[in-house]
């Protein structure tokens, strides 16, 4: 028999195990993490359904705990309109039937419904990539409205809170300015996540000088920075890294030559601090490891500006 929790009890039990979850894999958790659910009081709870992207499990009393975005398998198109929206919210689609889940078909949108009338927080998950998802929390329903065309939708808004209070769950509805700040941070973060997954995927998740597997320890260096107006999150402007590799790129210690050739500083090779630095001083005058394809592999346009920088720093 399942037990009913409160919104409250079962929204920080999840949080929980969200926080670890981000703490082993950033804002890329792979579905098959999340589909491991949580636990209060020995019994297994859900985070989210792979079927519906409107979540409330059994054992919640009312409300929901989660919506879900997906990313389309390739050659496949998603039927739902979802947006990411410079306006202070998402634009999420409501289930299609009823809008107000008095239906069988469009049922779950009771539950969007119960959490505007609530004012209950809920988590997003926003996919990076196929069946990879980025955890947005606390989120909150501001609106439900229906479109032109006779679909609804619902304005999801994000809280700048990143952490739950030790005591209670005091989250409430963030004022314009803080939804405002808090999506475009969001939508930083989304950017960051999708461009270090096409990134990796590319290197078969490998570091492009060390061959370094761990999947947790590489990042995606941009060759021209995304600080720059032609810094766009393109694989060909990306390289897979390890963290000490990509600092010692970024910080100009490292540079890599427009036919993909690694040269090292005289300072780093000068170096006598031991194995922590080995492998990058190994590296100097090898050559990249490239992706197959070769439309991802590195411009050398870019890499031709970078390291004739990296040259005029030494």
């Amino acid at each position: 028999m399942n037990h009913h929790y409160e919104p409250q009890e079962v929204f920080r039990a999840a949080i929980e195990k969200i926080q670890y979850l981000e703490m082993l894999y950033g804002d890329c958790i792979p579905w098959a993490a999340i589909n491991e659910g949580f636990y209060i009081n020995g019994e297994k709870i859900l985070l989210a359904s792979k079927a519906n992207g409107i979540f409330k499990p059994r054992q919640l009393a009312q409300g929901l705990l989660s919506i879900k975005t997906t990313e389309p398998r390739k050659g496949r198109s998603n039927i739902y309109r979802d947006q990411e929206l410079d306006e202070g919210y998402f634009r999420y689609s409501l289930q299609d039937g009823d809008p107000h889940g008095r239906e069988k078909k469009g049922r779950d949108n009771k539950h969007l419904r119960k959490a505007l009338e609530n004012g209950t927080p809920f988590i997003y998950f926003h996919a990076v990539a196929e069946a990879k998802y980025k955890a947005i929390w606390p989120c909150f329903i501001a609106n439900i409205k229906q479109q032109e065309d006779n679909k609804w939708y619902c304005e999801v808004c994000t809280s700048i809170q990143t952490a739950l209070p030790r005591d209670g769950l005091e989250l409430y509805l963030p004022s314009e300015a803080d939804r405002r700040y808090s999506v475009q941070q969001t939508l930083v973060r989304l950017h960051q996540a999708r461009f270090r997954e096409s990134v990796l995927k590319a290197y078969d998740y490998r570091c492009a000088i060390s061959r370094l597997p761990i999947v947790r320890l590489l990042e995606a260096a941009h060759i021209t920075p995304d600080s720059d107006d032609d810094g766009i999150a393109s694989v060909s402007n990306g390289i897979a890294l390890s963290r000490i590799h990509h600092v010692a790129y970024d910080s100009n210690m490292l540079g890599i030559s427009p036919d993909y050739k690694i040269v090292v500083s005289q300072e780093l090779l000068a170096s006598k601090d031991g194995k922590i630095l080995e492998s990058i001083v190994d590296s100097h005058g090898k050559y990249l490891f490239l992706p197959k394809e070769s439309s991802s592999q590195p411009d050398r346009d870019r890499l031709k500006a970078r390291f004739e920088l990296f040259m005029n720093c030494h």
